[in-house]
């Protein structure tokens, strides 16, 4: 998740990502911006890794790889590259060409809301994401309710949205042929601090 504030410069995607791959800290790459990625609460940071977890639990035995927050994805039009908390592939795993650390071609992305991003994972991430023609699925986890709202892609390219919630509740992901009991995605993660 990107902070709000700006920075000093406008880079190119070659200064970016020497200065990325340098540093300790991830920054994502935005409109020529840098934007070092603002911390997470551990609640958000717990729903993150169970739903890494749990999706890795329903794949195993597939072609498909999870991926953490660590995972770089690029977007093709506007050459954006951003952290999602988690991305799935399955089938082969493309990165950008001469590289190891890009990925491009993410069926399934997640993203644990935090109040300083929530606005930017909704609006701006999305716009970003459907830019990738192998994204099917956006999740977006709340950390303040139980609740997943969820855009999958449709084969004419329009976006379908859903809304998740309670304990009780399942999240079906039609491009991964699976679902998520929100009971065990959420577990313990609402008793601690947001």
């Amino acid at each position: 998740m990107a902070s709000a504030s700006p920075s000093l410069r406008r880079l190119s995607e070659q200064e970016y990502l020497a200065l990325d791959r340098e540093n300790p800290t991830k920054s994502e790459f935005i409109n020529g911006e840098m934007r070092a990625m603002a911390g997470g609460s551990l609640r958000h940071s717990a729903l993150g890794m169970r739903c890494g977890v749990q999706l890795a639990e329903k794949l195993q035995g597939r072609s498909c790889t999870v991926f953490s927050s660590d995972a770089r994805v690029r977007t093709p039009s506007t050459g954006t590259y951003v952290y999602p908390d988690v991305s799935v592939v399955c089938g082969p795993i493309i990165t950008v060409e001469n590289t190891v650390d890009i990925l491009i071609n993410p069926l399934v992305i997640v993203e644990v809301l935090w109040p300083s991003t929530e606005d930017f994972d909704l609006n701006g991430k999305f716009a970003l994401y459907r830019e990738i023609e192998s994204v099917k699925e956006y999740l977006l986890i709340h950390t303040k309710t139980i609740a997943i709202e969820q855009f999958s892609r449709q084969p004419d390219n329009s976006w379908i949205y859903r809304e998740t919630k309670g304990r009780d509740a399942l999240v079906v992901i039609p491009a991964l042929d699976i679902s998520l009991a929100l009971d065990a995605l959420y577990g313990s993660a609402m008793a601690i601090p947001a």
